[in-house]
């Protein structure tokens, strides 16, 4: 069929809304049982027979499965551990955000996955553009956003199709100093550096769950025996570090353990290993501090009757057939999953708008206990540990790139290089309450800060590359072997395409005969909407420049948090006897003695998000409106009783999903009205700021276009499409 019937513009924005839908479809599609059936290698596979999730099954047989060390893990490894782990999170059929009535930690992950990760499968099913000739003479200005962004485009394009990967390697075993690279690599680095700023900042800051996120890094972060970690990094004998370091992360001690190996018990629980440990007491701690919530919801002046109470609890334990009928009938019947709970457990359905407010709180509550439970129970109570074997396979697997690792490098110093990132990294991320003190004279950080940040600590990385390029010369060669295959990989095979223009690359042909063998009337009615698209995707990159060049052009803010070199505390010296007891203790036991780790609190609330995200601007990426369209598609059971379903980026969602970790207190004042409908306002009203930032919607012409009648149309046969290329079995 003729190419004729879709300009390169229409094919680019064609394979843009199908792969965006694609890949995060795929994600979503994992949360059913039996998922790896279809999966294909490294998991079942069979001749011949296409992958039912050939995006990401794509880049992990490209990428993740030639990946040195990696490669060499045995079937078993993925077969038995991996599988086994997949399988068991799936069947303990964890909560959904609709549920729970707010964005979760999971779906904020799972989106930004997404987000990023369908880049580079456009990268490896379409290819990238052949570029023109590449002057070596060229400078680039490393104050300008059009230099930073053209330095980066031509870098990859030089990595792919030219001689970059390895004069890149060849700099790093010379020098630890980027000044000594090419004009060229020191403005793409500066450009990498301020995406990755501006990804943590969405991330931490930003996102409706930041601060949820950076407390559980902070309280896991506080559980590290990062002293015992480096004494044991510096044993000369390799054999033996190796030894030493797996039995201070993994080995268990308990009776049951010996019991079990001398055959007098079996299928005992050994208890936990250390890496187990810092797993389960930081949900632990969420646990704890989500029962004394429920608790206070239920001793309320006027809570949810006894039965209506019973009813909530116990939709946590039911099937997952039952939670996806309960769950259409309140998105059919318009009416909220609490009461739609209560009609079909035969309870009262009369209640106040405020209990419906609590009984919400108290639904979302439970869920979240579970979740955690059984986070807890596959991962660190599972008979055979999965987990535990699954680490030690890899670190046999891993065996020869440690040894010569540990030759080339200090790894005592690199590890406390990453102690003091990431403490640095905790410090700027926290936002303190807005009832706190420090709360008024608090300094928001902004994506300037994080780029200090990465600044301040981009020696380390420098200088652990060096170690490896100088000292590690058959380590260098792997990591050399394994890029510039993957760089193959976004090749084109048809290389005829002229550079300037922008189409869907080797997909086009396949495009553009699914797109013909619409009917005449729906090819009429689509065709405007990739016109639109392709407008819409112009637009997205160009506020994106716009955003960087902001970046580049604002003051150096100076925030509090970087100026104070990091020092690894008391806990970070604690030995293993220590954390494993006492963090077991309420934090405020722990916190009375020097040697244990200290919990974060977890408090965080809507008034200090609606602070936090008043006066913040988001950084550069066209992949942060990606992101958060994602989020705001997402449904969300409604508000009252009877009522609209809600998405995701409404004012009363990311309400819920800031308060959702905050204190009782503050969460049962939110079911009661108060000022939180201004805080509400407050945090709608930022987010379509944010929006309109990070989609140039202040430009004519650029509001997002609903596509979902092509999703529909395309998307089952797109995804057939990917599967016949990507299957090499």
């Amino acid at each position: 069929m003729s190419t004729d019937t879709l300009t390169p513009e229409q094919s680019h924005a064609l394979l843009d809304i199908l792969s965006h839908h694609e890949v995060y479809q795929e994600i979503r599609d994992f949360r059913q049982p039996n998922a790896l059936n279809g999966y294909g290698p490294p998991f079942t596979a069979k001749p011949g027979q296409p992958s039912n999730f050939p995006s990401l099954q794509g880049l992990v047989s490209r990428f993740l499965l030639r990946l040195p060390g990696l490669k060499d893990a045995p079937e078993a490894f993925w077969h038995s551990q991996c599988a086994s782990i997949v399988t068991d999170l799936e069947k303990a059929d964890l909560s959904e955000s609709y549920d729970k009535g707010l964005i979760g930690i999971r779906k904020t992950l799972a989106t930004a996955i997404s987000a990023l990760i369908e880049y580079p499968v456009r990268g490896i099913f379409a290819g990238f553009k052949v570029p023109e000739e590449h002057d070596p003479n060229q400078t680039y200005d490393r104050t300008k956003a059009a230099d930073l962004q053209g330095a980066f485009s031509e870098l990859m394009h030089q990595c792919v199709y030219g001689d970059m990967l390895d004069e890149m390697f060849r700099m790093a075993g010379e020098t630890d100093k980027l000044e000594d690279h090419t004009d060229l690599v020191r403005a793409a680095h500066e450009y990498i550096i301020i995406n990755l700023a501006s990804f943590m900042h969405y991330t931490l800051v930003l996102s409706p769950k930041g601060q949820n996120l950076i407390t559980l890094i902070d309280n896991a972060n506080r559980l590290v025996p990062w002293g015992m970690m480096k004494q044991t990094l510096k044993i000369g004998n390799v054999a033996s570090m190796i030894n030493a370091m797996v039995k201070v992360v993994l080995a268990k001690v308990s009776v049951a353990t010996v019991t079990n190996f001398l055959g007098l018990t079996k299928g005992s629980d050994e208890g936990q290993n250390l890496m187990q440990h810092i797993i389960s007491q930081v949900l632990q701690w969420d646990i704890r501090d989500l029962k004394n919530r429920a608790t206070k919801i239920e001793k309320d002046k006027s809570p949810p009757t006894k039965e209506q109470i019973e009813a909530l609890r116990n939709y946590s334990t039911l099937s997952r057939e039952h939670h996806d009928s309960m769950r259409k009938t309140s998105e059919d019947e318009n009416k909220s999953l609490p009461m739609v709970i209560l009609t079909q457990a035969k309870a009262s359905t009369k209640l106040t708008p405020e209990q419906h407010a609590l009984a919400q709180d108290y639904l979302a509550i439970h869920l979240s206990i579970r979740d955690r439970e059984q986070i807890v129970k596959v991962l660190c109570h599972s008979n055979p540990d999965h987990l535990t074997t699954g680490v030690r396979t890899l670190v046999e697997a891993y065996d020869p790139m440690i040894r010569k690792l540990h030759q080339a490098v200090d790894l005592s110093s690199t590890v406390s290089d990453l102690e003091v990132f990431l403490k640095d990294m905790i410090k700027l991320s926290k936002i303190p309450d807005a009832s706190s003190k420090t709360a008024k004279d608090y300094q928001i950080p902004s994506v300037g800060d994080f780029i200090e940040l990465l600044h301040k600590h981009q020696g380390a990385s420098h200088r652990f590359i060096h170690q490896c390029g100088k000292n590690g010369p058959k380590l260098m060669s792997w990591f050399s072997e394994y890029l510039h295959a993957a760089a193959d990989e976004f090749k084109r095979k048809d290389s005829s395409t002229p550079t300037s223009v922008q189409d869907a690359g080797d997909l086009t042909p396949a495009l553009t005969d699914l797109f013909t063998s619409l009917p005449k009337d729906k090819q009429s009615s689509f065709a405007p909407l990739l016109d639109s698209h392709a407008t819409y995707l112009k637009n997205l990159h160009a506020s994106s420049l716009s955003r960087l060049d902001a970046v580049l052009s604002s003051p150096r803010t100076n925030h509090p948090a970087l100026q104070s070199s990091s020092k690894p505390t008391s806990a970070s010296n604690a030995s293993i006897s220590n954390i494993m007891s006492n963090s077991s203790r309420p934090p405020s036991a722990a916190s009375s003695r020097a040697s244990s780790p200290e919990r974060s609190s977890t408090t965080i609330s809507s008034a200090a998000a609606a602070h936090a995200t008043k006066d913040a601007h988001p950084g550069p990426g066209a992949y942060l409106a990606r992101w958060q369209a994602l989020i705001e598609a997402t449904t969300i059971t409604p508000a009252k009783a009877s009522g609209p379903v809600r998405r995701g980026g409404s004012g009363s969602v990311l309400k819920a999903s800031r308060d959702d970790g905050a204190d009782a207190e503050e969460v049962l004042n939110g079911g009661k009205g108060n000022d939180h409908g201004q805080e509400e306002k407050e945090l709608s009203d930022a987010m379509e700021r944010l929006d309109a930032e990070l989609e140039g919607t202040g430009k004519a012409g650029n509001s997002r276009p609903d596509t979902s009648a092509i999703v529909e149309a395309l998307g089952g046969r797109f995804r057939e499409v990917l599967g016949k290329r990507a299957c090499t079995w």
